[in-house]
């Protein structure tokens, strides 16, 4: 399925966040876009790319589910909670299976998973990050963590992450259920996925959020109402409300042709 562009009369949408693409995904339709090829930092989206690395070394039989994989001192010190960005709370030394650290990963947005999972596939995240752009080459996506922390000028296109959702959601439906699990309890603290489209209504069944203080709150979402999905994705939304409404509004807009 390839992603084109906006054809015809202008869509009778506005959104207030500068950076956003709505596509159908059965069709490669797009159905609104604005600024989709503007480089924009990923954030923690960046998560989509780590995740689809580990399920494609599970599914070529390189990893398992059951693997467990040990938490590095660094993944324990830059990923928790203290240090301002989003953790599991798992501890240097602890082993955690893949299972669970995709969990950590997908559903509490873990910094210290994605650290985690880069340090057990590819011995360390700058490794990790070398896999990750040979996966993203073909698009022009660049990354230099597997957490989204800002550094290193990490830079995507909304087109660029609707086409990687894209492709994560056809060839691993076997792992996409972990996108739309909406809690995760681990060391005895039950957290609520991040993805305040799942609680909505409307369908919605993954994918991630992210946010950043430079660039604000995005978020890369899709939702099957009818049996046709779409693909949502936007960035810089001022506020974490304002990335709730305008990825609800831009659903609606896509599924009933108005935005309320």
């Amino acid at each position: 399925m390839l992603i084109g562009t906006l054809a015809g009369r202008a869509a009778p949408f506005q959104t207030k966040v500068p950076y956003a693409l709505l596509i159908d995904d059965n069709s490669g339709a797009v159905l609104f876009e604005k600024n989709a090829d503007r480089p924009v930092a990923p954030e923690s989206t960046t998560k989509i790319l780590t995740a689809e690395i580990v399920f494609r070394e599970i599914a070529e039989g390189r990893l398992s589910l059951s693997t467990r994989m040990t938490i590095s001192p660094r993944a324990a010190r830059e990923g928790d909670a203290e240090s301002g960005g989003s953790s599991m709370l798992a501890k240097a030394g602890q082993q955690i299976s893949v299972d669970d650290l995709l969990r950590g990963l997908l559903i509490l947005s873990g910094n210290d998973a994605a650290i985690a999972l880069a340090e057990g596939v590819a011995g360390s995240e700058g490794a990790f990050a070398a896999r990750m752009n040979q996966e993203a080459r073909r698009v022009g996506m660049r990354f230099t963590n597997a957490w989204g922390n800002g550094s290193g000028g990490q830079r995507v296109t909304a087109r660029d992450m609707a086409r990687l959702a894209a492709y994560v959601i056809a060839t691993y439906p076997q792992f996409y259920h972990y996108f739309g699990e909406t809690e995760f309890t681990w060391n005895n603290v039950r957290q609520a996925n991040r993805n305040p489209l799942l609680s909505m209504s409307i369908g919605a069944d993954g994918l991630k959020t992210g946010h950043l203080a430079a660039s604000g709150y995005g978020l890369v979402g899709s939702a099957v109402q009818g049996g046709r999905r779409l693909i949502l994705v936007l960035y810089g939304a001022r506020t974490e409300a304002d990335r709730a409404s305008e990825g609800r509004r831009l659903l609606e807009f896509g599924f009933q042709g108005q935005a309320r």
